[in-house]
């Protein structure tokens, strides 16, 4: 705040220049001296002089009035710098796949804005590859979830934290439904539905849900809304891939999810952050956070 301004309050408050100097640590003369700069700067004089010490003038009181709000928007925006210095960044933008969207973010989020109330967060849940690129050009601080090797660099910081198997969802008065498994011989007049665009998740399907005897499975829908697709899968004749961890979720919505038959490879899922961005308080406490998370396997 500006020095001669914070001479004026404490003169106003104290009415002494003896207590005003003490409170601020200076001489009386350079106190006096902040004074006289304003009363100069105004053209007019801000204290009646007293033997016994200074009160203030109309104009005085005016100025006086004014230059408490000041104070007090000058603390607050200390206050809210020192809270953006502590978490590092003022807006937080978040990418997240589904198995973390659903299941995570909540809880994260929470935690984020009781340690850094100031902070805003920024989620989005319908990224299109190359992430990795979104995260070194800025576009994305953190992403949640799977990543494949071939879309980073390094610039990217990775912790992996679980292991990820997708399955197959099905409504659950499909006669697959009662089954541990599926064998996806079964699903050769099923339409595909795939969240996203996942490269390795479409590989993945083309190379193991492969029926006997059959070409490999087309994907006749791609979509960014998880929603959207649990919802062609409860309406029509669709099925879709999906991590085996959401079953409790999937099964909210009506639906059961089952691994394949034979099995699908499993992935490594994590959180990925500009190296650059590591030692900032909120990407530290993400990091702490989901050091916290027993993930179901």
């Amino acid at each position: 705040m500006d020095k001669n301004l914070a001479a004026f309050l404490a003169v106003a408050r104290t009415r002494t220049l003896t207590d005003a100097s003490d409170q601020l640590g200076l001489t009386q003369p350079s106190v006096t001296k902040r004074i006289a700069n304003l009363e100069e700067e105004h053209g007019a004089e801000l204290f009646h002089r007293h033997r016994r010490g200074m009160t203030l003038t109309a104009i005085g009181k005016v100025f006086f009035d004014r230059a408490k709000r000041i104070e007090s928007e000058y603390r607050q925006c200390r206050e809210e710098i020192a809270a953006i210095a502590s978490a590092g960044l003022s807006v937080l933008r978040v990418g997240a796949g589904p198995l973390f969207h659903l299941n995570y973010v909540a809880g994260l989020f929470a935690e984020l804005k009781s340690q850094y109330p100031n902070l805003k967060l920024e989620l989005t849940t319908d990224n299109k590859y190359p992430i990795g690129q979104l995260l070194s050009e800025g576009e994305l601080d953190v992403y949640l979830g799977i990543i494949p090797k071939e879309h980073l660099d390094n610039t990217i910081f990775v912790r992996y934290v679980t292991n990820v198997e997708h399955g197959i969802v099905i409504r659950t008065d499909d006669p697959n439904a009662k089954r541990d498994r599926i064998d996806t011989s079964d699903l050769t007049d099923y339409n595909w539905v795939i969240f996203a665009d996942d490269p390795e998740t479409e590989r993945t399907i083309r190379k193991y849900c492969v029926p006997k005897a059959a070409i490999a499975p087309t994907i006749d829908v791609r979509t960014t809304s998880f929603a959207t697709g649990l919802q062609l899968v409860r309406q029509g004749n669709f099925v879709m891939s999906a991590p085996l961890q959401l079953a409790r979720r999937i099964e909210s919505e009506g639906l059961v999810i089952r691994p394949n038959l034979n099995g699908l490879p499993q992935r490594r899922a994590g959180i990925h952050i500009r190296k650059s961005a590591v030692g900032y308080g909120s990407i530290q406490a993400i990091l702490e956070y989901f050091d916290g998370i027993a993930f179901e396997q």
